[in-house]
């Protein structure tokens, strides 16, 4: 019996720390619907990766020098761009009522739950 097909989720990973966002890499890998196109390191290579790379979702972190994770998000609504699903992955959860105010599609809690995780991934395939 044939596999069946499944539409690949394209992924933009930003954290400014390289061990957070190689352990998210590391568990999206069991996810195969979800391809990694690019990882950045701060707000500013958001922007541009996001632009560049025109993905579905971006696991973006809240803190991070220079440009944080909200004001990302701002600057993409002030472009009227067309704007991927986004999910918060931070060590804070007081940034979470700003997060879906700002029409997050989810919010993550560092360190991350491999089936917290999998609730995120659905909720961006139902999108």
């Amino acid at each position: 019996m044939p596999a069946r097909a499944t539409s690949v989720i394209n992924a933009v990973l930003v954290d400014d720390e390289k061990l957070a966002s190689d352990e998210l890499a590391y568990l999206l890998k069991d996810f195969p619907d979800i391809e990694i196109q690019a990882v950045g390191r701060n707000g500013l290579e958001a922007l541009s990766l996001i632009e560049e790379y025109e993905p579905d979702v971006v696991f973006l972190d809240v803190q991070m020098p220079g440009i944080d994770g909200m004001s990302v998000v701002r600057q993409l609504r002030e472009r009227l761009a067309a704007l991927p699903f986004f999910v918060f992955v931070t060590a804070y959860d007081n940034y979470a009522v700003e997060a879906f105010r700002l029409e997050a599609t989810d919010y993550l809690l560092k360190p991350l739950d491999k089936d917290r995780l999998a609730v995120s991934i659905e909720r961006v395939r139902r999108h």
